[in-house]
């Protein structure tokens, strides 16, 4: 079955605790159709030298990804994962900072302080509904355009962005549940979709 929505984080939050010395920094963020890589190396910039860099991510395909960052097998990724699990959000990765303060914690107290950070990370995020959509780009003449758009706007929840060139090109965002229905719609008024 595919998905039509899911929860997200609106935008980046970050929370801050030491725990017996070490520094532990949670971000989330909305992968927002950037590589979750492109989005941990902007962190590392922001946060250098840190101890560890662990984290997690779900993508809204149901793709999952965790790393320890170095920590002991188990102790960070996971618990970190599993927080975003436990709020079912999805295209978010969260990442926990570690700036070690000198005392161990042990495998049970890494694995604490990990979800606990992300938990309290996510408790300051606001959260999103997110609705899934096909993507579509169709190119119309300008007689056409507003008769056109009239139309899909009363048939469709959508979203609708108009570029004005020689002819208007429209980029439209259909919920996925709509996308057989919306492609009947262009196929019966010869409308050509240029890329999905």
């Amino acid at each position: 079955m595919i998905r039509e929505k899911y929860l997200t984080v609106e935008k980046e939050e970050i929370f801050e605790i030491k725990i017996e010395r070490s520094l532990f920094i949670g971000i989330v963020s909305p992968i927002n159709n950037r590589h979750p890589s492109d989005i941990l190396k902007e962190v590392k910039e922001r946060y250098k030298n840190a101890t560890h860099y662990c984290y997690a991510y779900r993508k809204a395909t149901g793709e999952e990804y965790f790393t320890d960052g170095g920590e002991p097998t188990g102790t960070a990724g996971i618990p970190i994962l599993n927080a975003l699990r436990e709020r079912d959000l999805y295209d978010i990765i969260g990442i926990v900072i570690r700036y070690f303060g000198g005392i161990k914690l042990g495998i049970r107290g890494l694995i604490d302080a990990y979800h606990y950070t992300m938990e309290k990370t996510l408790e300051k995020a606001k959260i999103t509904e997110k609705i899934i959509t096909s993507d579509y780009v169709v190119r119309l003449s300008y007689k056409d355009f507003n008769a056109f758009k009239s139309e899909i706007l009363r048939h469709f929840k959508c979203e609708v962005k108009e570029k004005f060139e020689d002819n208007v090109i429209m980029e439209i965002k259909v919920p996925i549940f709509l996308k057989d229905d919306f492609e009947k719609f262009l196929f019966k008024r010869g409308v050509e979709i240029e890329k999905l």
